[in-house]
């Protein structure tokens, strides 16, 4: 009991120590300094805009609207900042890395791994516990090649590389720049995101850097095939245990899954438990000595709130209806390689058909639900194809999944013009 608590208790001190290092001054001030804020407002001006401009549109065409269609909706200026700025981010700021590149030669190969290294000084001066080490895949080269695995935000403004940790921690800070309220998210399965809250819409709004995707939470079990366990949110305020949130089974096989982590009966009341006695620690020291007595009152009023409307959202049951997901929540994982996404199984159970088009790019209505267009349903025939050829590939001709995966999407490209 006590090692599987302590395991457990030590990454949510991780995650706790990791989202109070957003509220340093420097660090916010250093991500303003990269961000392009005013341009960032300009592009989510014109996006409220068209968004009126297509509310008004289907408000005129409202008799559309009682057949089941979707009602297009107005984003309010917050929202469409966050949208911005999570698609510069994926776009223009922050490059994936699935191995280092040698620097010294210019080598495009795939390097070689060739174990952990120690982190120098410097290196753990910013928080790289670890250290990934390469050597050059060139024959006249061989260099050793050193990928320091950052844990510092404000070192990654710099960096600019990394795989979804780094992602997730670089963007958590610029939005904190920008003053959304920020929860740096833990999946237990190995992949970290973002939430962010919409005063608008009065809920967090799940954001996801690597893949440009806001609000499609489900995109994990139902779009890349993950069979989540524990998912826990931190944020300056909060602790929260938000699976309910990503998962289509809690009450089946997700609780199956923690079992394994957790395997004892008392172990999700432990959790609640500890859970919440970090969350009442983090609001009891944040910034309390600055406000008046009305302003804390206020403030516990106003948390107290939003702590219920979420309780109430994580307590409704999942639809696993096609209607029910947006078209992001179909779609597999799309950032690293074929063989690294494929080696994660995280291409889903169409494929990688993100490559193929799958993801809208636009974001423009990408804070409110949609019905799944038809290139984005399982039954869609490229989709269909790809994993079929995928399968034959690897089985029966016993390719590399790297191999099968890249030669399937050509073919489907030829064969789907």
């Amino acid at each position: 009991v006590t090692s599987h608590r302590e395991d457990f208790a030590r990454r949510l001190d991780g995650g706790v120590r990791t989202v109070l290092a957003y509220e340093n001054a420097e660090a916010r001030a250093a991500a303003l300094a990269v961000i392009p804020v005013a341009r960032l407002k300009r592009e989510a001006d014109a996006l409220v805009a068209r968004a009126a401009e297509r509310a008004a549109e289907n408000e005129r065409g409202s008799a559309r609207a009682d057949d089941g269609s979707v009602r297009v909706r107005e984003i309010c200026r917050r929202d469409a900042l966050l949208l911005r700025l999570l698609r510069w981010f994926k776009r223009e700021f922050f490059e994936w890395c699935d191995a280092p590149a040698c620097l010294a030669c210019g080598c495009a190969d795939a390097p070689r791994p060739t174990g952990p290294g120690v982190p120098t000084p410097e290196e753990a001066k910013h928080g790289a516990s670890r250290v990934e080490t390469y050597a050059c895949a060139s024959a006249t080269c061989g260099k050793a090649i050193r990928f320091p695995r950052f844990n510092d935000a404000t070192k990654l403004l710099q960096t600019r590389i990394g795989r979804c940790g780094e992602w997730a921690n670089c963007f958590a800070l610029c939005c904190r720049a920008l003053e959304f309220e920020t929860r740096w998210v833990l999946d237990w399965t190995d992949h970290v995101w973002v939430e962010v809250y919409s005063d608008t819409q009065e809920r967090w709004l799940h954001c996801d850097a690597c893949e440009d995707a806001c609000d499609a939470p489900k995109m994990y079990e139902r779009g890349w095939g993950k069979k989540l366990s524990f998912v826990v949110a931190f944020g300056k305020d909060d602790v929260v245990d938000v699976t309910r949130r990503y998962v289509l089974d809690f009450e089946g096989e997700t609780l199956g899954r923690r079992r394994l982590i957790l395997p004892n009966p008392q172990d999700e009341a432990w959790l609640k438990d500890a859970i919440a006695t970090r969350r009442d620690a983090l609001r009891f020291s944040s910034a309390r000595d600055s406000r008046s007595d009305e302003e804390e009152k206020a403030r516990a009023r106003r948390l107290s709130s939003r702590d219920a409307r979420e309780a109430r959202s994580l307590a409704v049951s999942p639809v696993d209806e096609p209607a029910s997901f947006r078209d992001d929540e179909f779609c597999g994982r799309t950032t690293g390689s074929l063989a690294w996404r494929a080696a994660r199984g995280e291409l889903g159970d169409i494929g990688d058909i993100g490559e193929l088009g799958c993801r809208t790019d636009d974001g423009e209505t990408a804070s409110e639900p949609k019905a799944p267009s038809l290139e984005t349903t399982p039954e869609d025939p490229v989709a269909a194809f790809v994993r079929a050829e995928f399968k034959r590939l690897t089985t029966r001709e016993k390719m590399s999944p790297n191999q099968a995966a890249a030669r399937a999407l050509e073919t489907a490209r030829k064969t789907f013009k």
